[in-house]
């Protein structure tokens, strides 16, 4: 249902009735971890994109996520608007 490289891969996939019978399935809530993964710290450079970290950090535009996860205490929409601000990179999971 997820490409293998998504946050969402591998997560439970469960199914809801509604009061019309009708199936609404989803997806299992994803925890962040909290198991101290960081293995790095990049600086933020003029003109930066989650997007763009991403991928000089892991080689996936799309792995913007896992930024995210790292800086829990950091406003998701503010993690690249400082320039030289230093941002967590956690552990990319073996297959």
């Amino acid at each position: 249902m997820f490409d293998r490289d998504s946050r969402y891969a591998g997560k439970p996939i469960k199914t809801l009735i509604d009061e019309n019978g009708r199936e609404i399935s989803y997806v299992s809530r994803r925890l962040i971890p909290q198991d101290g993964r960081v293995i790095a710290e990049v600086r933020v450079q003029d003109g930066d994109r989650l997007d763009l970290i991403a991928e000089r950090a892991y080689g996936d535009p799309r792995a913007s996520w896992r930024i995210k996860d790292a800086n829990p205490d950091a406003e998701p929409e503010s993690l690249d608007d400082t320039p030289r601000a230093r941002l967590k990179l956690t552990q990319v999971e073996a297959e």
